[in-house]
């Protein structure tokens, strides 16, 4: 119920992010389907995030193990997750850190979404703005080690005032 729950109101998400976009571009390999990429770009800090909807139509798992992005606008892109923490006074708080994968169970969809899994843009790079269009390739493994990619190209978000609008 709850995947179900968030299904509905994920495109309503993004839609209230400000200096982002959802483009519904849907791209399938290999029975993976990976769509609503949307990235966030920070004004103050050099970073920013993208978010996305991947569903693994497989009878065995996948796991996204690395992102890149072309042209290269970002110094790295990683894989990101939120845990509570407790701090010494028992107060409890949420860390980002970084993973090394993200496993998608077989017929399940993994939702990379803000405060949740989410794709880190480290270093945004002075050329970002000039660009028109971003290429993600996401690279999986299945459950035999055999690996494949998914490219998906979004337009470049320049409603930030890192690029001056």
């Amino acid at each position: 119920m709850r995947c179900l729950l968030f299904l509905l109101i994920f495109p309503v998400i993004f839609a209230k992010v400000p200096t982002a976009a959802l483009f519904p571009t849907k791209v399938e390999a290999q029975n993976v389907v990976v769509k609503y990429l949307t990235t966030k770009i920070l004004n103050g800090p050099k970073n920013g995030a993208a978010y996305v909807s991947i569903y693994n139509g497989n009878q065995f798992p996948v796991t996204l193990y690395k992102v890149k992005v072309t042209p290269e606008v970002f110094d790295r892109v990683e894989l990101h997750d939120h845990i509570e923490r407790t701090d010494v006074n028992g107060n409890k708080y949420m860390e980002m850190i970084e993973i090394p994968e993200m496993e998608i169970a077989p017929g399940q969809t993994l939702f990379l979404a803000p405060g949740s899994k989410h794709l880190m843009l480290m270093g945004i790079k002075p050329t970002y703005c000039g660009e028109k269009t971003l290429t993600f390739k996401f690279s999986f493994r299945k459950n035999s080690r055999e690996t494949f990619d998914i490219s998906v190209e979004i337009p470049v978000v320049k409603d930030s005032p890192r690029c001056g609008e």
